[in-house]
């Protein structure tokens, strides 16, 4: 269990004095990095390099808000943003499913002539659990994930690295990803061994510390968080300290489980606070590929803050009923649903499910979706209303299999809560009777096969033994997965002779697939990849 902290700023273990300045850091090969600790001086980040297309000349800002790669590729969020309504009828249960669709077109991060664009800088807090458990060939893995990763960054990027055990440490500030600091990155990263016990909590507060207070901020902000071990009681910490620095700029969480030995609940819960991702990395030798994918989607951000509203424009004649995933929150005196979400990714689908009340097809019914985001780049709010008739026959043939997706990611969840009570026969249970439901339907759709797949994976394992060692970890995330249409690095199931086949995630976007089909690709052509660790 880890070591709970009693300050905002307080950090268990730390030694604050003596001071360092940014002079006087010393990054030397063999040697953990000496860097200052004081909470109070983490407004030593980096200024940001803020390029001027007009005059192509470079000048030093408080935001990274002029890059001006969407402005000349003439990518502007109402235009490259399609809101669509479809419904279908539901058998045997006397309503209709609501299917809103927003869709945001691609955005190319390379020119004409081949070369990467300078794009909208991001802030990773990287932070890293350097345990006991760690030892050996997991923390040799985590250092070259860490280093394949600066390979992906750019100097508008800026990363800052935190170890954590039982205490924490900050290995570098919040530095600019230029060629000279990229050898500091690399030495702080080959500093990493594995010791003592496991503080999540006490690591991420640290993690919001660099981020609440950083003096410079570009747009795109994110901690990762990697960790094998258990923390108990440490999303509640982690909870209590989001509410606590409220921090007003957007950013989210993406946490990696590695092995068996991670806790689902808390890395899964810590990153949905966030609406982020919970990676679960059973084959360490994926870990690199599931970095590529999380670094590809902060990479491809096209706006902030992103609010969805969808209200009925006369309740009288439609009631929405229910709505599919634990974000919504209903206004209750509008008859609305909103939504909020910290990014918007290019080149992404997202069905928001929803049930209503059952209506005749000769009466015209309408709902108001009004999606509310800041352009990465910086400028006014932008606001896309439409009014939808939601008889359209658009998308009316994906309805019923976006339906059946979400209600497949219900019955993860609540197989997994039978299954945590021993109850492994009900859990099976649930999942198969979806399964079969879902076969029924005779859909032929290829989102819903995997989905589909997924569910005969969980059942088997639905076990004594075998849920405890790794399908609670799959169906933490298989929930949020299929609920939330998100991607998840590598995608594991078993084929029918119980052997582990991979499959690629269909709820990636093309950045997403390029990050991590070039990691695979270096893997594949470097036999040595993995010794330069």
């Amino acid at each position: 269990m880890g070591n709970q902290c009693t300050g905002v700023d307080d950090f268990q273990g730390q030694q604050f004095a003596p001071n360092i300045s940014v002079q006087d850091e010393v990054f030397v090969e063999g040697r953990v990095p000496i860097v200052g600790q004081n909470p109070s001086r983490f407004n030593d980040d980096d200024m940001i390099t803020v390029y001027q297309g007009n005059n192509n000349r470079l000048k030093y800002g408080r935001n990274s808000l002029g890059q001006g790669y969407m402005q000349a590729q003439k990518y502007n969020l109402q235009d490259n943003i399609s809101i669509k309504a479809s419904s279908q009828g539901l058998r045997n249960q006397g309503n209709v499913a609501l299917m809103i669709t927003i869709q945001s077109n691609d955005i190319l991060l390379i020119n004409q002539r081949g070369q990467e664009c300078v794009r909208q800088g991001i802030d990773l807090v990287c932070l890293i659990d350097h345990s006991g458990s760690m030892q050996g060939e997991k923390i040799k893995l985590v250092r070259k994930t860490l280093k394949q990763m600066l390979t992906f960054l750019q100097p508008v990027d800026r990363l800052c690295l935190i170890m954590f055990d039982c205490r924490c440490y900050r290995l570098t500030r919040l530095m600019r990803v230029t060629q000279e600091n990229v050898r500091k990155f690399r030495v702080a990263i080959s500093s990493l061994q594995a010791r003592g016990g496991t503080d999540i909590g006490n690591g991420m507060k640290m993690a919001l510390s660099i981020l609440k207070h950083r003096k410079y901020k570009n747009p795109i902000s994110a901690i990762f968080l990697l960790s094998d071990g258990v923390d108990e009681g440490a999303e509640e910490r982690v909870r209590d300290d989001l509410i606590q620095y409220n921090i007003r700029d957007s950013f989210t969480i993406k946490t990696f489980g590695f092995g068996r030995d991670c806790c689902p609940k808390i890395m899964s819960e810590i990153a949905h606070y966030k609406e982020g991702q919970f990676y679960f990395v059973p084959n360490l030798t994926n870990i690199d590929e599931c970095f590529a994918e999380a670094l590809g989607g902060l990479v491809s951000v096209v706006a902030n803050h992103v609010q969805l509203s969808v209200q009925p424009m006369n309740t009288n004649k439609i009631q929405i009923k229910k709505a599919y995933g634990d974000k919504w929150n209903y206004d209750s005196w509008k008859g609305a649903f909103t939504l909020y979400q910290p990014h918007l990714l290019s080149g992404v689908r997202k069905d928001y499910i929803f049930e209503i009340s059952d209506y005749k097809n000769n009466v015209k019914q309408e709902v108001r979706v009004l999606l509310q985001a800041d352009p990465v780049e910086g400028g006014d709010k932008v606001t896309i209303e439409q009014i939808l008739q939601i008889n359209n026959s658009d998308l009316s043939n994906e309805v019923l299999p976006n339906y059946y997706r979400v209600k497949g990611a219900e019955c993860f969840e609540q197989a997994r809560i039978q299954a945590e009570q021993g109850q492994y026969q009900t859990s099976q249970q649930i999942l198969q009777n979806i399964n079969k439901e879902i076969k029924l339907q005779n859909f032929n759709d290829p989102n819903l096969q995997v989905v589909q797949t997924d569910l005969e994976m969980a059942s088997n394992f639905c076990y004594p033994g075998q849920f405890e060692n790794e399908g609670r970890h799959h169906m933490h995330q298989l929930h949020i997965v299929h609920m939330y249409q998100k991607s998840r690095g590598v995608q594991i199931n078993q084929n029918q002779d119980g052997q582990l086949i991979t499959l690629d995630c269909q709820y990636q976007n093309n950045l997403q697939k390029q990050f991590k089909d070039q990691t695979i690709q270096i893997k594949q052509n470097d036999p040595n990849y993995w010794n330069d660790c």
